[in-house]
């Protein structure tokens, strides 16, 4: 199935948010300088695989040949950015920078450059997501990345922790990278 069918297979509230994820990227990409065709089609593609099953999310993975741990094996939600990247890739939409930023959209990782922390960002602060930082945290990274970037970790990670949810290794990783 190519990507556009895919794409197209999603709900319009997922098509919307990830428009709406791209348009951010856009602006972020103008205003800190990040490949801006780059930044459209990480945003565009982050989420084509979020409306898989469970068992489909599994299924797809090995069918990849995907590697994974207990953290994905205990939510297979997790493997929606990297089967997306792998969409991606396998369709020659894009480059590593772009491939890896869908991979850790959901659960950043240490050493992502520009377009991953940027994406990490969108993705959480795009303005269908309603809460009340929004709003500040998407100004601070529109003022300076890695500090938008820092503090929508943070705010991720007291998220999950206040719904009794770990948070995945590679997010532990990037926030001590931050400090």
């Amino acid at each position: 199935m190519s990507l556009q069918d895919q794409y197209g297979r999603l709900t319009q509230h997922r098509r919307d948010h990830s428009e709406r994820v791209a348009a951010a990227m856009e602006t972020l990409a103008h205003t800190h300088g990040l490949n801006i065709k780059a930044a459209y089609l990480a945003g565009w593609g982050h989420d084509l695989a979020r409306e898989l099953s469970r068992a489909q999310l599994l299924a797809e993975a090995a069918r990849l040949k995907l590697h994974w741990g207990p953290a994905e094996d205990g939510e297979p939600v997790l493997l929606h950015g990297p089967i997306a990247a792998e969409w991606l890739r396998l369709e020659g939409q894009g480059n590593e920078s772009v491939w890896r930023a869908v991979r850790f959209h959901t659960t950043a990782a240490p050493n992502l450059d520009g377009l991953g922390k940027a994406l990490f960002v969108a993705d959480g602060v795009e303005p269908g997501r309603h809460y009340p930082e929004r709003a500040d945290l998407w100004q601070l990274a529109l003022a300076n990345l890695e500090a938008g970037y820092s503090a929508v970790l943070q705010h991720t990670l007291a998220y999950l922790k206040a719904r009794g949810f770990a948070p995945h290794p590679y997010m532990l990783e990037a926030i001590r990278e931050c400090q």
